[in-house]
């Protein structure tokens, strides 16, 4: 997803209707609004993007998380796999 996308839904639907009211009331000219909704993208867009940052930190550390207990799962498994193996080796010797 992209940051200045999210930004500019964030910033039409926030500031957008109170924008659009002035401009039509005549409290602003277009000019004016519009740079001020670029102003507000640009604060929303730089949110967003500190957010996404934030959520994709912790979805690296859940993986990191994920493939180190998968790592030692296999590796228990492997650890109970050989001592099965000798224990039959061994059994087999002695019978």
């Amino acid at each position: 997803m992209n940051p200045l996308l999210v930004g500019c839904g964030i910033a039409a639907v926030l500031a957008g209707p109170s924008l659009y009211s002035q401009y039509a009331s005549g409290g602003l000219d277009g000019t004016t609004a519009l740079t001020r909704w670029l102003i507000v993208a640009a604060l929303c867009s730089v949110g967003a993007a500190l957010i996404m940052n934030l959520i994709k930190g912790y979805e690296r550390e859940w993986e990191d998380k994920d493939a180190e207990e998968a790592r030692v799962a296999a590796q228990a498994a492997a650890e109970a796999e050989a001592k099965r193996a000798a224990e039959e080796a061994e059994a087999r010797r002695a019978g």
